[in-house]
């Protein structure tokens, strides 16, 4: 008798546990995912490609025009190198907004980027445009990039 009262009540209290844990604080996420991607901004200017391949998941994909969507640091390494090999070429962005779930664990944040460099001719040659990025929180509380894509702005 006391076997199957405990049998039905471990559910019950199961639930009771599980719905008493605080609801995430959606604001501090949110702040706390706007800071990842300054963070991200500020190491791709110090230390270029390697910042740019950590800053994503290992299932992390960058989406490029004309090309499929192929996951992985290998991947985006590979996309990536020729820019970051043009020494006189550099990528600024600022997130201007950031959602969050209300889990708190997944994200993203919508920003303007501003790219420069100099041509064969030495002129300098410069484009702006906007981005989305979309960040999961690792079991560690950082976030990753799983997802990032952008467009230019049109010329003037």
């Amino acid at each position: 008798m006391q076997l199957r009262r405990i049998r039905f009540a471990a559910p019950s209290l199961l639930l009771l546990v599980i719905s008493c844990q605080p609801a995430p604080d959606l604001e501090a996420a949110r702040l706390s995912l706007m800071e990842a991607d300054r963070a991200f901004a500020r190491a791709v200017a110090e230390r270029r490609l390697e910042a740019w391949v950590e800053a994503f998941d290992t299932t992390g994909i960058q989406m490029r025009p004309n090309l499929p969507f192929t996951p992985g640091h290998d991947e985006i390494r590979r996309l990536m190198t020729p820019a970051f090999a043009d020494t006189s070429w550099h990528l600024s962005w600022e997130p201007r907004l950031a959602f969050v779930s209300a889990s708190a664990d997944l994200g993203y944040t919508l920003g303007t980027y501003r790219s420069l460099r100099r041509d064969s001719t030495g002129q300098e040659r410069s484009g702006t445009g906007k981005y989305v990025t979309i960040w999961r929180k690792q079991s560690d509380g950082r976030w990753k990039v799983v997802f990032d894509g952008g467009n230019p702005d049109a010329s003037p």
